[in-house]
């Protein structure tokens, strides 16, 4: 993530509900882009406290891509 603090919201737009705020270093999953958001899922518990698991929408410009690797 880029940026300081972000709002996760419940839908693709900063009309919806916020589910909290995702903080940089915050690790999500990206799954599905809609306009300029991407619905993601938190990999472990936010630093602000959102648990792990939680789906929720943010606006493209404030992630970062990371590589990523899959060990089977």
């Amino acid at each position: 993530m880029a940026g300081t603090s972000v709002n996760l919201r419940s839908g693709p737009s900063t009309s919806r509900a916020s589910l909290g705020h995702l903080t940089r270093g915050d690790l999500v999953d990206v799954d599905r882009k809609q306009g300029g958001c991407y619905r993601v899922t938190l990999s472990e518990r936010s630093r602000s406290g959102i648990r792990a698991g939680t789906v929720g929408w943010v606006a493209e410009r404030y992630l970062t891509p990371s590589a990523c690797m899959q060990l089977d």
